[in-house]
């Protein structure tokens, strides 16, 4: 008897065949989804690299390109190379120009290439702390899940590669880590790897400028309203992001001690002071209100979840550096019209899902007409006309010397680089000189003798290293 329950103990417990085909399946039912979602954003990389050929190398990136090399060869940023921004700029892209000069691969490739990656990383780290977090929406979230890659990938446009695109995206995992934090319906700790991550991934926007430190605060401050804890404010993520930016002031100082005495003085007092804020508020004003009312629209049976309240508060938080810096350019205006898109997809996550009927065929046409009235900013393009660079090709020596007199910067940027051409000169354009002598005038104008004088003087002092920059390099080729 005690042998043979032995023998029964010992045994091999056989499994239930029809849990373990249930199990199997509802496995299978999770993942399906998933590949479904993860097929069609592979897709999309694809048609987005298909239709980046419309824009080319942007203006901004071309520039950024060109600066690097030049840094790679040993001169020496905001000495040989002046930028009118703080050093993290060209520190984001590095690593993309170190890699693709080991890979022995055009630059141009790999900025595009670098730049997909953090869209992967941000939406990628995003929806693990989404997932961990347990939103109810979560399910409707990973069906979106190739909208937001479009959005990221696709919407940007001319903007695609710029410093303000890579750091929005890669704001999500803080907006999603925000949200996690706001609903105190779902306990459990995100885990010091997700929080140092997403604190990270949080400061680049700000690093890219400091305007944007305004897109933490708000989300923030709805956090610790929802928590009804103001120590909520200090949340780990919070305090990383602080001290990134804290450490990284003196690191300017130590590795490029010109730009804060010599550089940034000039940014402030020429670029900074020629903006149009009214007018910038007025000109976007129409098409953001639009995606604001849309985000009422879409679902307005379903409550606002603490995913949606983030991210259109980073949204609304992200007006105030496009009105304030008074450009204008689409880029100023990506973080705010992506962000708000971006709510209005976790909104639609949020509600009950949409049937086959008259009012979700309204709803998805509004949606349509709305976003593609947001994306008309993004779609036109600086990239030079095939035949006019094939015709300078034809008329120049290999690899001309290329000078520019003018003051916008897609006057030699891209063309120097499509051209094979050497830019030798430190500065992209002359709107250094071209702003303080409109500013001059300006004061002039208003009677402001003392301002006049200040400005022409430095609209001068321009000119004269001008002059000296011509005399110096005696260019082969000339944009005027």
């Amino acid at each position: 008897q005690q042998h043979r329950s032995g023998f029964v103990a010992r045994l091999p417990v056989q499994p239930n065949m029809s849990s373990v085909m249930e199990t199997s399946g509802l496995k299978s039912a999770k993942s399906a989804p998933l590949r479904i979602a993860l097929i069609q954003s592979a897709v999309l990389f694809v048609v987005a690299a298909l239709l980046q050929q419309r824009w080319g190398t942007i203006v901004d990136t071309s520039w950024l390109i060109t600066e690097s090399e030049r840094m790679l060869a040993g001169q020496r940023l905001y000495v040989d190379v002046i930028d009118n921004n703080p050093p993290f700029s060209l520190w984001l892209f590095m690593p993309a120009m170190v890699a693709s000069q080991w890979a022995g691969i055009a630059p141009e490739i790999g900025i595009y290439l670098y730049t997909c990656l953090a869209v992967i990383v941000g939406l990628g780290l995003a929806a693990i702390i989404v997932q961990r977090a347990g939103f109810a929406e979560n399910r409707a979230l990973l069906r979106l899940l190739p909208l937001f890659v479009a959005l990221f990938v696709i919407f940007p446009g001319n903007a695609f590669t710029e410093r303000d695109h890579v750091g929005t995206v890669l704001f999500l995992p803080l907006l999603a880590m925000m949200a996690w934090r706001a609903d105190r319906t779902r306990p459990g700790s995100p885990g010091i790897a997700l929080i140092v991550a997403a604190g990270l991934c949080g400061s680049v926007l700000v690093l890219v400028k400091a305007y944007y430190v305004v897109v933490c605060i708000l989300p923030a401050l709805y956090v610790a309203w929802s928590r009804r804890d103001l120590r909520s404010l200090f949340a780990p993520e919070n305090c990383l992001i602080a001290i990134v930016g804290v450490v990284y002031v003196p690191l300017v100082y130590w590795l490029h001690p010109e730009f804060m005495p010599d550089i940034l003085p000039q940014v402030v007092d020429v670029y900074m002071g020629t903006g149009n804020s009214l007018g910038v508020a007025l000109s976007y004003a129409p098409v953001y209100l639009t995606l604001l009312l849309l985000f009422w629209m879409v679902a307005p049976r379903a409550p606002v979840t603490p995913l949606g309240a983030v991210t259109l508060l980073a949204s609304l938080a992200a007006v105030i550096p496009l009105v304030y810096q008074g450009k204008g350019w689409p880029y100023h205006a990506f973080a705010a019209f992506s962000l708000a898109i971006a709510a209005v997809l976790c909104q639609i996550a949020a509600s009950d899902g949409w049937r086959y009927n008259r009012e979700t065929l309204a709803r998805t046409v509004l949606c349509a007409v709305v976003v593609l009235s947001a994306w008309q900013p993004f779609l036109y393009t600086q990239k030079p006309d095939k035949a006019f660079v094939d015709a300078i090709r034809a008329a120049s020596t290999s690899q001309p010397t290329l000078g520019v007199i003018g003051s916008d910067i897609a006057a030699a940027h891209p063309l120097s680089r499509m051209i094979g051409a050497r830019f030798l000169s430190a500065n992209n354009g002359d709107w250094l000189g071209a702003l303080a002598f409109v500013r001059a005038e300006q004061a002039a104008a208003q009677g402001n003798a003392a301002n006049a004088a200040h400005f022409l003087e430095q609209s001068d002092a321009y000119l004269d290293a001008k002059y000296a920059e011509f005399a110096k390099y005696n260019y082969d080729l000339i944009i005027v």
